[in-house]
């Protein structure tokens, strides 16, 4: 089986445009830069930002861990959660553009009602 990464390696392409989670404002990025070390996004409003693989990994791993599948849901909001992803990450917030990704590679669901919701495919 492959791992969370070598799934978004296969699927999501550079020039991919995604918009984050939410479903009444969620914020169109595009997936610029995928390699060995992770993927750079380029944020609606211009900036850029960096996501570790790890990353990825390790947030899979908290759903699995959490068994958030099914009828199981984790709140994106869930401060464990976001803690996790952001230390994960060097500090630099991206949840919002990890659970998209994520999803784009068919890894998890996003539920973009409120509250924004998640679970592992």
């Amino acid at each position: 089986m492959l791992d969370a990464y070598d799934t978004i390696l296969e699927r999501v392409k550079p020039g991919t445009q995604l918009k984050t989670p939410d479903a009444k404002v969620g914020a169109p990025f595009v997936v610029e830069v995928l390699d060995a070390e992770g993927l750079t996004v380029k944020t609606a409003r211009g900036g850029k930002i960096r996501i570790s693989l790890f990353t990825f990994e390790t947030a899979v791993k908290f759903l699995a861990d959490q068994n958030i599948r099914g009828g199981t849901w984790l709140e994106v909001k869930d401060q464990d959660f976001q803690m996790l992803l952001n230390m994960e990450n060097d500090k630099v917030r991206a949840a919002s553009y990890i659970l998209s990704i994520l999803a784009a590679a068919g890894l998890i669901e996003v539920d973009g009602g409120r509250p924004n919701k998640v679970r592992l495919v």
